[in-house]
């Protein structure tokens, strides 16, 4: 999820979907059933969401992202999910998606109130969806034993895979011709960079940080080129979230924006130990794709 110009692909998909009911991190549980206290007081009073009091989420395997871990979830994206759903007074029910059918799930099933796991926000999703304010940037990650950081060094290195659907991926197959390998996950691509059948490896770079931080490879966000689209205007990450529900939202849009400003999304980037560089600034956010 790219740009990923039409989906983002997760570090590996489920094949199925399911709900699981997660305990809401936030108000102490005092009533039967559910997690949030019966004195809590919401920031905004009547959010609709899917499942009166539950806000519901989609949650894809693509750490740094997101992750299911059993009835709960974990994540960058879910850091930022728990806090707004605790300052709503809402419990948490989370739902195993792949990329395939993540927009379908709020565009056409309803049976989610918004998604997680670094969505791109484009021109043809919100076609289909709403967007929250967003969150972070992403960038072209280079995975290299050299820590390579341009598209030039590149060129002169060998063999270069990449995961298949990125939008780079006519940008450097111009550059890179037949050098450039293409492989359907993030999996397949460290399979052949550990085994030296490719010299080196493009993914997203938060993603990255994550799939190899169990071996020796440096991962390096890939320096400007004019050549390469994303390297010039990065991509920006968002919730994708139903069009009609305004209320719920606005009212995500605006916790969001107040983390942005009291340094709570700079510190959970810093938490996965991801440079500050990757939040997306006030102006930025004030001017994306809602």
């Amino acid at each position: 999820m790219n740009t990923r110009s039409t989906l983002h692909r997760p570090l590996a998909m489920l094949a199925g979907i399911g709900v699981a009911v997660a305990a809401l991190a936030g108000c102490a549980s005092t009533s039967t059933g559910s997690s949030v206290a019966d004195d809590c007081t919401p920031a905004h009073e009547g959010l609709t969401t899917y499942t009166e009091g539950t806000l519901t989420v989609g949650v894809p395997e693509n750490l740094p992202y997101t992750q299911t871990k059993g009835t709960d979830a974990a994540g960058l994206e879910i850091d930022v999910i728990k806090k707004i759903a605790a300052a709503e007074c809402l419990d948490l029910a989370f739902v195993p998606i792949t990329y395939a059918n993540g927009i379908p799930m709020i565009s056409e099933q309803k049976k989610t109130d918004l998604i997680t796991g670094g969505w791109y926000v484009t021109e043809a999703r919100a076609e289909q969806v709403g967007f929250t304010a967003p969150t972070f940037y992403d960038s072209m990650g280079i995975i290299s034993k050299e820590g390579v950081t341009t598209v030039e060094a590149l060129e002169e290195i060998g063999a270069v895979g990449s995961v298949a659907g990125f939008s780079w991926e006519a940008d450097m197959s111009a550059v890179l011709g037949s050098e450039l390998k293409t492989y359907p996950g993030t999996v397949e691509t460290k399979q052949d960079l550990v085994s030296g059948r490719i010299q080196a490896a493009l993914d997203g770079y938060a993603v990255a940080t994550v799939a190899y931080a169990d071996t020796d490879f440096i991962v390096e966000p890939a320096e400007v080129d004019d050549r390469i689209a994303i390297t010039t205007s990065k991509p920006i990450i968002a919730f994708p979230i139903a069009k009609e529900n305004t209320d719920l939202a606005d009212a995500i849009s605006e916790h969001i924006d107040g983390f942005r400003e009291d340094g709570t999304l700079e510190k959970i980037l810093a938490d996965y130990d991801l440079p500050a560089s990757l939040l997306v600034p006030t102006d930025v956010a004030a001017t994306s794709i809602r």
